[in-house]
């Protein structure tokens, strides 16, 4: 679909035509010439209708734009203020903008059809942000940041198709394609109402890519705008930590999963992620107690629907008593089921508690272990002293001192490996544990 701006018609006056000479670095793009772009050919234009030669040089990138200063100050309020701060007729543009974006603004600038596709309209509406292009002509004029975002409302936010061109534009153009339209999290908004499961993986590839700083400002975006359903959120954090698990530690982890509501979480998604070892320790457990109150709110539906059904019942049938019996039969096996949850729960919280307290004994005693080495180590060199005073040194005494220095380093190697094992069966059992504590949960529910 090709969506076209207005041509605003300018009368060409027969005149003599304006020789104007460009030096070599012209080119409105690295692969065109100065002399066939239809820019040039639109400059020229208006310098024969106006008589005036463009009067401002524009670098962007490796091209530089010799236009005139009064169709750029018509069309956008940065390079007015630009334009009138400085006096010299050249400067450099330093936003995110490529020279081939910049190239389609000044088109739009001198009044030519711009065809927005799926390919340029995240550019050109990021460009038309920073640019501060909104100002309008007349009552049936629309500016460049409207013409864009009625591109990318109205015809590319409900095309799936569209939308997986137009993500994965968006990331080279970060932080800009987020904080000036919010673009990224648009698209993966639009992709959450389309649910087409998830096409969304294949759309998401590139996040896994991106730096933290940038990914971190998606999260926040994205989760302001999926206010019913977090289940995509939860996807994209889970196929960043994939790719870049072992770069990331644990807090950064959970500054991500913050944003992330387990109440907005469908119940698959719920338990996988309960039972996913790449997710922080903090969100697993958090993770937990909402399935607890999940299942808890399950048992108290069941149960106001079994009373309100008996309460409206005129007559006891022998097909209502079996229905009776299996729902309430269900409701014991959702009790057993919370409460064998809360059993493994407080017995993980009794065996973190005693992880913990181990761990502080190690480190105590190996605080006293280092002391009386320390003292050991300084009796022995005392006592070589004195020796040596009298004025002979044995060799026993040196094989003393060499022998207790040994056995202080053999001892603290050991101290230390003992502890890096304890630190590392910690962490191997408490995550058995959270696995433990839902694994009865669902072969009950398979039973059922």
């Amino acid at each position: 679909m090709i969506w076209e701006l207005p041509i605003l018609s300018t009368k060409k006056k027969k005149k003599k035509k304006m020789m104007m000479t460009h030096p070599p670095s012209l080119p409105l793009s690295p692969d065109s010439t100065a002399s066939s772009t239809p820019e040039n050919t639109r400059v020229e234009a208006w310098s024969l209708a106006t008589c005036r030669e463009p009067d401002v040089v524009i670098h962007v990138q490796d091209s530089c734009f010799r236009l005139h200063k009064d169709r750029l100050i018509a069309r956008s309020g940065y390079l007015e203020r630009q334009l009138k701060e400085f006096s010299k007729a050249t400067f450099f543009l330093q936003l995110n903008i490529t020279a081939e974006t910049f190239s389609l603004v000044t088109n739009f600038c001198y009044g030519a059809h711009i065809s927005l596709t799926p390919f340029n309209v995240a550019s050109l509406l990021i460009a038309a942000k920073l640019l501060e292009m909104s100002e309008t002509r007349g009552p049936r004029d629309e500016n460049l940041c409207q013409k864009t975002e009625n591109y990318f409302r109205l015809v590319v936010a409900i095309n799936l198709e569209y939308v997986s061109i137009v993500l994965p534009s968006c990331f080279s153009l970060l932080p800009e394609a987020e904080t000036t339209a919010c673009l990224v999290s648009r698209c993966i908004e639009a992709l959450s109402l389309m649910g087409d499961g998830d096409a969304v993986t294949s759309c998401l590839d590139d996040v896994k890519k991106l730096c933290i700083e940038d990914f971190q400002l998606i999260l926040e975006s994205t989760s302001q705008r999926l206010t019913k359903c977090h289940d995509l959120l939860y996807t994209t954090i889970d196929l960043y930590l994939k790719e870049n698990d072992g770069k990331m530690k644990e807090d950064q982890k959970t500054r991500m999963c913050i944003y992330i509501d387990c109440s907005s979480l469908s119940s698959k998604v719920l338990m996988h992620a309960v039972q996913n070892p790449r997710m922080p320790l903090r969100f697993v457990v958090h993770a937990m107690f909402v399935e607890q109150l999940n299942t808890r709110r399950s048992i108290i539906s069941a149960v106001d629907h079994q009373d309100h059904k008996h309460q409206t019942e005129d007559a006891v049938t022998l097909g209502t008593i079996i229905q009776r019996d299996a729902s309430l039969h269900r409701v014991a096996e959702l009790k057993a089921v919370m409460n064998s949850t809360n059993s493994r729960v407080q017995c993980l919280e009794k065996e973190l508690s005693g992880m913990k307290k181990l761990l502080n004994e190690s480190e105590n005693s190996n605080n006293r272990n280092d002391l009386g080495r320390s003292a050991s180590f300084r009796f022995s060199s005392e006592n070589k002293i004195e020796r040596g005073q009298i004025g002979s040194i044995s060799s026993m005494s040196l094989r003393n001192v060499t022998n207790n220095v040994g056995v202080g380093y053999s001892s603290s190697q050991e101290s230390l490996n003992g502890r890096t094992r304890i630190e590392k069966n910690f962490g191997q059992r408490l995550m058995k544990g959270l696995k433990s504590a839902f694994r009865v949960p669902r072969l009950a529910k398979k039973k059922y």
